[in-house]
């Protein structure tokens, strides 16, 4: 196959500026170029066979989240990933056989990017797809010598754009449905990587429902501290659960960052990268749009007037059964034109968002995902409560079952819990390239 690769980033090292004293990066895109990027899925061959699950994004969420040009015009349509102002290089790259787009990556180093063991510059590689193993091997090849210019130490990858966001390769559990952001790709990605590059980690999903947890919800059930049930041994200790309060929105997300941001920081949580509070505002916009206060809980312990939040859990309902029930019935065929305003592509985006706010008002969902779980005090039973009020929480839904993800292999006091709560899903892998 004769590949052509075409280079989308003009400035891959960006135009550095100075805003409010902070070094941020700007990488000019034109919107033809970004929307080609973004569509690149839609064009492999493998998504369109019965063996594959993939669910393919909201088109217009998709060109926002992979924008990196902020300039004022861009921030309305498509919208702006402010990840992007911390990279000190970026380039995408599509593939073309023929005229035909045949597969994609990004290549990038961001400042904020920190590892645990590893003190060098490290480059990453994500966004990979490819119609075949020929093309597939030259997207890499391109990426990583770039990279390797940039002087950096190690690289690794796939991820987008780091364990904050989508992080390693679909290796295991193809036949499963993904949920909002879990990778999901063609099994013979797995052959490009693993003969370029060296398994660097894993990550896992895990499926609980109904029938799964029952032995293990018992022992829960039964647990006592001092001949006192956990929450009431809780409550005693001043100790208390609660939803959060969607009209004071703003405040409750500041809450779950900063929780998050001090958890996940971390040897337990490899590729993780903390939200500033521009990235977490970004993110925190979609969790508004379905969130459902009655599957996210907040830990406070309340003394003297004063209140310290000891933990979250954050389970969002999965909008991919609603995108994929359209795609099945209407949108079947659909590739994404080249036209970056083309009002039959948004139709489709429009209608989902419509079905979408109808499932959320009414709570109508078979499946959740658990985004984020984790507490910041160490304490007898408080992780087990928190599982026990996200559980009952979504029975009480009537969701049959939840996919808590992406947990890392290195993550052993949640890898535990959840093996005897559900069974092993979905199995991810980042590599090491160089």
């Amino acid at each position: 196959m004769n590949v052509i690769i075409k280079r989308l980033i003009e400035y891959p090292k960006g135009r550095v500026l100075e805003l409010n004293h902070v070094k941020t990066s700007l990488f000019p895109l034109n919107i033809v170029g970004l929307k080609k990027f973004a569509s690149v899925p839609w064009h492999i061959s493998w998504y369109r066979t019965d063996q594959s699950r993939k669910v393919f994004p909201l088109l217009i969420q998709e060109m926002a989240d992979l924008n990196p040009d902020f300039r004022s015009y861009k921030r309305f349509f498509p919208g702006f990933n402010p990840f992007f102002k911390h990279l000190g290089f970026l380039q995408y790259y599509i593939a073309f056989h023929d005229d035909k787009i045949v597969g994609r990556a990004a290549a990038f180093v961001d400042w904020n990017y920190k590892e645990k063991f590893f003190a060098g510059k490290v480059g990453a590689v994500g966004l990979f797809e490819a119609e075949d193993s020929i093309c597939g091997r030259e997207i890499l090849e391109e990426a990583v010598s770039d990279l390797k210019k940039e002087n950096v130490d190690k690289i690794v990858g796939p991820m987008r754009f780091n364990a904050s966001g989508e992080v390693g390769l679909l290796i295991d559990g193809f036949d499963i449905t993904p949920m909002p952001m879990e990778p999901y790709n063609p099994p013979y990605y797995k052959d490009i990587f693993d003969k370029f590059g060296t398994k660097e980690n894993d990550w896992f999903s895990f499926i609980v429902d109904g029938s799964t947890p029952g032995s293990y919800m018992n022992r829960i059930n039964s647990f006592k501290v001092n001949g006192e049930s956990l929450e009431n041994s809780f409550r005693e200790e001043n100790i208390f659960f609660r939803n959060p309060e969607l009209m004071n929105f703003q405040k409750e997300i500041d809450i779950i960052k900063s929780v998050y941001n001090e958890t996940w920081d971390s040897v337990e949580h490899p590729q993780f990268e903390k939200f500033n509070d521009e990235e977490f505002k970004y993110i925190a916009s979609t969790i508004k749009t379905v969130a459902i206060e009655d599957l996210i809980f907040i830990i406070e312990e309340r003394t003297n007037g004063k209140i310290k939040v000891l933990g979250i859990s954050v389970t969002l309902p999965n909008i991919n059964e609603i995108i994929r029930e359209i795609d099945k019935d209407i949108y079947n065929k659909f590739v994404p034109s080249n036209n970056p305003f083309s009002v039959g592509d948004l139709k489709r985006d429009f209608h989902i968002f419509g079905r979408l706010k109808g499932r959320v008002r009414d709570k109508n969902f078979n499946s959740a995902r658990i985004f984020i779980l984790g507490t910041v005090k160490k304490k007898i039973g408080l992780d087990v409560a928190l599982y026990k009020r996200t559980f009952d929480g979504c029975i009480k839904l009537g969701i049959k079952y939840t996919s808590a993800s992406q947990v890392a292999d290195t993550n052993l006091n949640m890898i535990n819990p959840l093996l005897r709560m559900g069974k092993s899903g979905f199995t991810w892998r980042v590599y090491r390239l160089a």
